[in-house]
């Protein structure tokens, strides 16, 4: 814990010290961040134990762009079908959604897929927002005060 300029700072979220909190509602704060990351991580394992298939890549991605690209092209009017296929074997190959096959065949949000498997990949929970748990305990003892 470290003061400065009228705040305290407890880790990474920020207390205003003209609250004068009791030490209950900082371990409340502590105990609430506590269990919002291990629910994330969790989550997380989850999602990586449910995944079938091989794993998304940039590489991947590209790939089947560039194929349903092709089948666009080449086939005009009449491509439907062949990528309706494409895609399908996009999600039975690598497990990501139909909607996510479709946006990756048309190059839409590949990036945020791509990022998304390789963290669930390397069991990366997502982040805390720790100062909004602290805002709403906080809020919580100022009402019931």
């Amino acid at each position: 814990m470290d003061t400065k300029h009228g705040r305290t700072i407890i880790k990474t979220y920020v207390i205003d010290d003209g609250w004068k909190l009791p030490y209950e509602v900082i371990e409340e704060i502590e105990f609430r961040i506590a269990k919002s990351r291990k629910e994330a991580y969790e989550d997380v394992v989850r999602l990586n134990k449910m995944h079938r298939g091989k794993w998304l890549t940039a590489d991947v991605a590209r790939k089947y762009a560039a194929k349903s690209w092709i089948f666009r092209v080449m086939n005009g009017e009449q491509y439907i079908g062949k990528v309706r296929e494409i895609g399908e074997e996009l999600q039975r190959e690598y497990g990501v959604t139909e909607l996510e096959a479709i946006n990756i065949l048309f190059e839409r949000n590949v990036s945020d897929y791509v990022c998304n498997y390789t963290r669930i990949k390397n069991l990366q929970p997502l982040s805390i927002d720790e100062q909004t748990i602290c805002d709403e305990v906080v809020s919580e003892y100022m009402v019931a005060m």
